[in-house]
């Protein structure tokens, strides 16, 4: 039998799922049935089809989440581990739910539930979410400690609405004051679960696999006009060396020297989502990067110290075009020459000839593009590769996607001694309207080439520029509208969308305000929080954010409690009721206490010629008007006169007790 009012125990439930809800997508399926049907029991119990099941079915039901979830992720040393186990002791408590106690518990547990979700989700709608969550915990536990049966109604909703309104200002003042501390540990999530469309090592077949995902990698916003779309090259990794017939990064020698001189050179801010790989997309030849935890590869592209797991903002500069004068070392031309042996013997045959019939490096160059362009297709269902992959691309299928054709030219250009190295990254990206930024998603993943000429240094080729131009210049979405039936999954439906009109153009909308949120909220950490309030204090240093905050805290909590004393929502008292109630208060409070509660002005003014004789005719005109007013509705009695005659007595009764005291 539950101690509990049902109706309470339906607030419960309602909060939990939606408590619950957020992990739905990322827990195993076996749990998400368990947690369902442990839910629809505790219905059940409510409504009185079922009684309680056993102590020790609980306990049982426990264990076995244990044994499950170990075998689910066979360590206990990822997060997800943890997080499902209090998922799951949080829902299997409905299993002994029988006291207001126990309801008590399951809200608390709630609390820590909401901070979880953050592990995974930092967007606007995961905290929009969580809140609406938590708001439905503060109204069960209202509705738990309401001695009305009636608490389905809106009574307790309202009440933790209004509650939660006026936590939201002292949260954001602690929000933008208080000082942004640097995290003190990292939480290991599972491998995978930060997911970018790149690794450290290019098998043929790798990118094509990406095509299929439109998840976001990243977005950018620049300080001026963006370049065209066939410049934005965001290079993320440069593969050096081949091992087991695919390209990886390696540890080729070190340059000895930096960057050359760029054509023209770009300030922008982008903004990351979650990798599971330690490398940071830039904009062709990175020349300074600010962000935590970051550092310039020698090779050219941006390092991170440790794997990225939520959403992190850097500003960067980059160069276009550089010119390197410097000529490469033995060990670097070495490097970059360097091929397997007795591996794809016709494309190493290939590149032997161009040696013997081009002198000119340049002429070697175009005549692969000249033969890529005129002899092969572009295609997003590049098929299987088999033996020699190179070799059978080459002399066989001729049907690649864009890391068939960087790694086969890369290796053409190799055997033909010219030094050359594969570079992975994202081309292009979709302009946001709404939002003034360029969006980069994984179907955007890309691979080129980069050959080193002599008297300029590297410059990228991208064969794919000479086979689909229109992957370059209009995107990954141009290629796709042309291979209809190639491509799958969400990739495709996100390109089909694009012909919704109004709706595509409500996507945008949203993204841009999803994007707004991470600049300024999930972002918003020590440098931009100094670079944010110096603007307003120029002489502000960190160890003023502390008083700055208490300050900003204590003003806060003390505009908060004026605004709930003359707030709307409070229950406002008529005019007669003040007049009457300002009247009683004048009484003496020996003359009080013979008045009983609700009495009316008469037996007041009685009290009145008993206990102040003197006043008890002004006592009495203010009945007589209060009285004409209320009750005869004279029109002729002004509200003022009345007030103005209260008044009057307040004054005279406060200097009579003032000089008796003296």
């Amino acid at each position: 039998m539950m101690m509990v009012q049902r109706p309470a125990l339906l607030w419960m439930l309602a909060s939990q799922s939606l408590m619950l809800a957020p992990h739905g997508s990322r827990m195993p399926l076996w749990m998400l049935i368990g947690c369902f049907v442990i839910v629809a029991f505790t219905l059940a119990r409510i409504q009185g089809h079922v009684r309680l099941p056993s102590k020790w079915v609980a306990v049982a039901s426990v264990f076995l989440g244990w044994g499950l979830l170990w075998r689910e992720y066979g360590s206990p040393m990822v997060v997800e581990f943890w997080v499902d186990l209090l998922l799951f002791m949080y829902t299997a408590k409905l299993l002994e739910l029988v006291s207001k106690r126990d309801v008590a518990q399951v809200m608390l547990l709630s609390f820590f539930v909401a901070m979880t979700h953050f592990l995974f989700d930092e967007s606007m709608l995961q905290t929009i979410v969580t809140f609406s969550g938590l708001v439905m915990v503060m109204a069960t536990l209202i509705a738990v400690h309401s001695s009305s049966t009636q608490t389905l109604g809106r009574q307790p909703l309202k009440l933790a609405s209004f509650a939660f309104l006026q936590a939201v200002p002292l949260l954001v003042i602690l929000f933008v004051f208080f000082p942004r501390l640097s995290p003190f540990w990292t939480i290991p999530l599972e491998k995978g679960t930060a997911v970018t469309g790149l690794s450290d090592r290019l098998m043929l077949g790798d990118i094509h696999s990406l095509v299929q995902s439109d998840a976001l990698a990243f977005r950018v916003n620049f300080a001026a006009a963006p370049p065209a779309s066939r410049d934005l090259y965001w290079r993320t990794l440069v593969l050096s060396e081949i091992s087991e017939g695919g390209w990886v990064v390696g540890s080729p020698p070190r340059p000895k020297t930096a960057i050359g001189t760029p054509a023209e050179v770009i300030d922008y801010e982008l903004l990351s989502q979650p990798m599971r790989v330690p490398f940071i997309p830039s904009l062709d030849r990175i020349l300074s990067v600010e962000g935590a935890s970051v550092s310039l590869d020698p090779l050219g592209f941006v390092r991170s110290t440790s794997v990225l797991q939520t959403v992190s903002q850097y500003q960067m500069r980059s160069g276009l075009n550089p010119v390197d004068g410097v000529d490469l070392s033995k060990a670097e031309r070495a490097a970059y020459l360097a091929l397997p042996k007795r591996t794809n013997p016709l494309a190493q045959a290939h590149g032997a000839a161009l040696a013997e019939n081009h002198q000119a490096p340049d002429a070697r160059i175009q005549a692969v593009l000249a033969w890529y362009f005129d002899d092969f297709t572009y295609t997003l269902n590049p098929g299987a590769s088999e033996g020699d992959s190179i070799d059978h691309f080459l002399f066989e299928t001729r049907r690649g996607f864009c890391e068939h054709f960087a790694a086969s030219f890369t290796w053409i250009m190799r055997a033909a001694g010219i030094p050359a190295r594969v570079v992975l990254g994202y081309q292009g990206g979709a302009y946001n309207p709404s939002g003034n930024y360029i969006e980069v998603r994984q179907f955007d993943a890309h691979a080129w080439s980069e050959v080193w000429v002599q008297g300029e240094g590297w410059r990228r080729v991208d064969p794919t520029a000479f086979v689909a131009p229109e992957r370059i210049e209009a995107g990954m979405g141009a290629s796709a509208a042309g291979m209809d039936g190639l491509m799958t999954g969400k990739a495709w439906d996100y390109f089909q969308m694009q012909s919704l009109g109004w709706l595509f153009d409500l996507q945008l909308q949203l993204q841009a305000l999803s994007h707004l949120w991470d600049r300024v909220v999930v972002n918003y950490d020590q440098a931009q929080q100094l670079r944010w309030l110096t603007t307003v204090w120029p002489d502000l240093e960190l160890e003023d954010l502390a008083p700055l905050a208490l300050a900003a805290f204590l003003l806060g909590l003390g505009v908060i409690t004026v605004g709930f004393v003359a707030s709307p929502f409070r229950r406002r008292l008529s005019q007669e009721a003040r007049w009457y109630r300002g009247y009683v208060n004048c009484l003496d409070a020996e003359a009080r206490d013979q008045i009983s509660r609700g009495a009316g002005v008469a037996r007041c003014q009685e009290v009145w010629r008993l206990t102040r004789p003197a006043e008890a005719a002004l006592a009495c005109e203010f009945v007589d008007r209060f009285e004409m007013r209320l009750y005869q509705n004279d029109q002729s009695v002004v509200p003022s006169s009345i007030s103005k005659t209260l008044l009057v007595l307040r004054v005279r009764l406060a200097w009579m007790r003032l000089t008796k005291k003296r």
